[in-house]
């Protein structure tokens, strides 16, 4: 039986996929303890040097990352990434999300719109979409258009009131 799947039927491209967060996830640990100011004003002692502990863990969680990916490797977990079929048009919903993301953050950042109002767009356009052929099927297309805008917009309104007045977090 295969290494990876021994105990708890996990893939391989499964456990290539984990393998590979938490390999980051690690070394991104690891390089942020790394990065932390020493204090050497204090003239501390190594052994209490802020960030020793997430340095070591950050490092175990990378070297356990870096195990798990090797055992998928070795499962044979490069020969099923890339499925022998791909055909762009089964990905739309990816496709879409990637870039209506990118759109949405472009629009923030640049603060061409309200957040509120963003947000708001932001949502009943993904709500619009992809409950857009089961409300076209069943007829229901209004009525799911007016259920994505009130969505939209009490998520836009609902967002800006927690961050801005509850968290206190200055949204662009």
């Amino acid at each position: 039986m295969d290494p990876v799947t021994e105990k708890d039927g996990t893939s391989p491209r499964a456990a290539l996929w984990g393998g590979i967060v938490w390999l980051v996830v690690g070394l991104a640990i690891f390089w942020g303890s790394w990065t932390i100011d020493r204090l050497p004003h204090f003239h501390i002692q190594f052994y209490t040097v802020p960030g020793l502990l997430p340095g070591i863990l950050g490092i175990a969680i990378a070297l356990m990352g870096a195990i798990l990916l090797g055992r998928a490797i070795r499962a044979g977990a490069l020969q099923s990434v890339v499925p022998p079929r791909f055909a762009a048009a089964d990905h739309w919903r990816l496709a879409f999300t990637l870039g209506w993301s990118v759109c949405y953050a472009a629009v923030v950042m640049a603060a061409l719109a309200p957040f509120w109002l963003a947000t708001a767009a932001y949502v009943a356009v993904f709500v619009i979409v992809f409950q857009y052929e089961e409300r076209r099927a069943s007829g229901k297309l209004p009525r799911g258009l007016v259920v994505a805008l009130a969505h939209g917009l009490l998520s836009g309104l609902i967002i800006q009131y927690v961050f801005e007045d509850l968290f206190l977090v200055r949204l662009p």
